[in-house]
């Protein structure tokens, strides 16, 4: 399955929950997807389309829009396509529900997110802290307003 075959099965199946679909490469796609709707298109890619590998997730904190990205990425180990769904949430109270029962290794990827940059999951099994230490909980150093962010003293040792 080539990558223009993907974004046409997606936008046919989905036409009012996808917008700037965009074939990036032969084997890159990407699209904008509403954040009600991500598990439905999780679902339809693994299930229709045989995306069987979710490769990562992760958010992007977009301060000056006042909005968190929620960014999927979904693999085939049968036609070699990425899938870039980019889903954004309100950042006073970002929710949206958990891609668990698509895809068994979000659980980690939610987590981490949930931890970092305060996205609820709604559905996760065991929303707990995964990586900060107990005095940080709460914190989410990841968001651009974070007190230490960024730090200008740290030196580039790369």
């Amino acid at each position: 399955m080539d990558a223009e075959t993907i974004i046409s099965s997606l936008t046919g199946a989905f036409p009012d929950a996808l917008s700037d679909t965009k074939v990036e490469s032969s084997i890159r796609v990407g699209a904008k997807v509403n954040s009600d709707r991500v598990k439905e298109v999780c679902q339809y890619l693994k299930d229709k389309l045989d995306f069987d590998h979710l490769s990562g997730e992760t958010a992007v904190d977009y301060i000056n829009d006042n909005e968190i990205e929620i960014v999927y990425l979904i693999a085939s180990y049968n036609h070699q396509v990425l899938v870039t769904l980019k889903a954004r949430l309100p950042r006073d109270n970002p929710e949206i529900q958990t891609i668990i029962p698509v895809y068994w290794n979000a659980n980690w990827y939610e987590r981490e997110v949930y931890e970092l940059f305060g996205v609820n999951y709604i559905g996760h099994p065991y929303l707990k802290p995964l990586v900060l230490f107990p005095g940080m909980l709460g914190e989410m150093p990841l968001r651009k307003d974070y007190e230490g962010f960024p730090n200008k003293s740290a030196k580039n040792l790369v």
